[in-house]
């Protein structure tokens, strides 16, 4: 099978050689039940790696076109399923309503409530940012092999910054997408809730204003709570910040720093244009404002996404966070975030003051992730499952769901954002379904007052038959509940 391919093209050559693939199926030069060429077969034809030619091949997976079979290959698809779904266009339309609450608490609180929900058996939690539980085996081989290697710096401390091979590995992973980075730029952090903890104690003083997507990050409210720092939560809209109510507020409050999920957003899960990001950034140069970028999921996006706001910030106003939870496994506690040369040491400093380093073994897997390919594999297998497992929550919601709910469509991620009638009950609606065995929570923890507007988070990292099981109960308990107001 030949396969042209344009190297100096902008797109991907994983997702060129997706598109011929497909082409062959729809016009039918491949027909249903043909067998593909092996992965061994496409690298050598088409002079690219393995790896690349299995991330193509997830990706039709994902589009419904073709399927493996165990020690077989890949066949096309006898019925095909391209998920009409993917070109859906988004209801989701709030009220652009701009929040400046006086006082709030209990984030913690709720945080603490959702980590021992969460560990309970049997329950299909749509209330959590957690990537699926799966593994291809290669964990324990991994961790073995990269604490082995490490094993005399384990009677030591490490470098607060992190260790410098390591470092080098995440920079050159953002040098390919779109930053101009170095390992000196890099501080490797214990998850990237504590590179946002460093960053936003180092800047923001009791008192002074922080500008916040509305909703946003519950864990960030969490840390400026603590500050007693004074939150604006400038509404999303279906593309983003809302960005003339930005501008009023950047004028009229002086904010000392504006953060911004601007890929995969959570909870959203909506993706800024790259004209939105340049305009962003115009806006808090202009008022003299810090960003900081907060782009945990990226890397699960199911389709090219515009190069994070750091790589278009050319006078070091930017702050970069990042981490591995979301992509590779939670527990390690891996993060990194990119410091501007002023703040660098300031804010390492600060890290060294909140735990000397990042654990040595935790650093050590994830290096050995990246130095064998293996994340690159796994990030392909993830985007491919989360696809398929989107494309059914969606399928859901259309069919269970009470035709007054709108929700987001994300291009990757984990998280859909469903927002439905004020009137109706959540908290009670969440207490019947939990008993049901399904774990969903309101989506007040994301606004900056704890009330916002109706809505909920769910993650669709469940198989597609728990989703539809659980989706369906949802939705037949909002019905009832909007019938007793009628």
């Amino acid at each position: 099978m030949r396969i042209p391919l344009d190297r100096k093209a902008e797109q991907p050559i994983y997702l060129q050689i997706r598109e011929r693939v497909r082409r062959l199926i729809t016009t039918g030069a491949l027909k249903p039940g043909d067998r593909l060429p092996s992965v061994r077969e496409m690298a050598r034809e088409a002079q690219v790696n393995k790896l690349t030619v299995i991330e193509a091949y997830s990706v039709l997976e994902a589009d419904g076109l073709i399927h493996a079979r165990q020690g077989s290959g890949y066949f096309v698809n006898r019925e095909q399923s391209t998920a009409p779904l993917i070109e859906s266009v988004s209801t989701f339309s709030p009220a652009q309503e701009v929040i400046i609450p006086k006082e709030v608490s209990g984030f913690c609180q709720s945080y603490i409530a959702s980590i021992y929900a969460h560990q309970r058996q049997g329950m299909i939690a749509f209330s959590g940012g957690f990537p699926p539980q799966f593994d291809s085996g290669d964990l324990a081989r991994i961790a073995r092999r990269a604490v082995s290697d490490v094993a005399d710096s384990l009677f030591n401390y490490d470098l607060p910054q992190g260790q410098l091979t390591f470092r080098q590995q995440i920079a050159q992973m953002l040098v390919q997408r779109g930053l101009v980075v170095s390992a000196d730029d890099l501080i490797v952090t214990t998850g990237s809730f504590q590179a946002i903890a460093l960053a936003t104690r180092y800047f923001i003083q009791p008192g002074d204003w922080v500008v916040v997507e509305s909703p946003t990050y519950h864990g960030l409210l969490a840390i400026l709570e603590n500050l007693q720092a004074r939150v604006i939560g400038i509404p999303m809209t279906p593309t983003g910040m809302n960005l003339e109510l930005l501008e009023c507020y950047l004028k009229s409050h002086r904010p000392k720093l504006i953060y911004t999920v601007s890929t995969l957003h959570n909870p959203t899960g909506i993706t800024t244009s790259q004209l939105h990001r340049q305009q962003l950034l115009e806006l808090a140069r202009s008022y003299n404002c810090l960003v900081m970028e907060d782009n945990a999921y990226e890397g699960l996006n199911f389709e090219p996404v515009p190069p994070p706001i750091k790589a278009i910030d050319r006078d070091d106003s930017v702050i970069y966070v990042g981490t591995f939870s979301k992509t590779l496994m939670p527990g390690l506690r891996v993060g990194y975030m990119v410091v501007p040369e002023r703040y660098y040491q300031p804010l390492l400093q600060q890290k060294l003051l909140d735990d000397v380093h990042t654990p040595t073994a935790s650093q050590a897997i994830v290096s050995e992730y990246l130095a064998s390919g293996h994340y690159r594999h796994r990030l392909t297998h993830l985007r491919g499952y989360l696809q398929r497992s989107r494309n059914a929550m969606l399928e859901a919601l259309a069919e269970h769901f009470p035709a007054e709910a709108s929700w987001t469509i994300p291009q990757g991620g984990l998280l859909i954002w469903v927002q439905v009638p004020d009137e109706l009950p959540l908290e009670k609606i969440c207490h019947q379904v939990e008993a049901k065995g399904i774990l969903v929570a309101p989506g007040s923890i994301f606004f900056p007052d704890r009330k916002g507007y109706n809505a909920f988070r769910l993650s669709f990292t469940h198989s597609p038959e728990e989703i539809a099981w659980g989706i369906s109960v949802l939705g037949q308990e909002l019905k009832q509940e909007l019938e007793k107001l009628t």
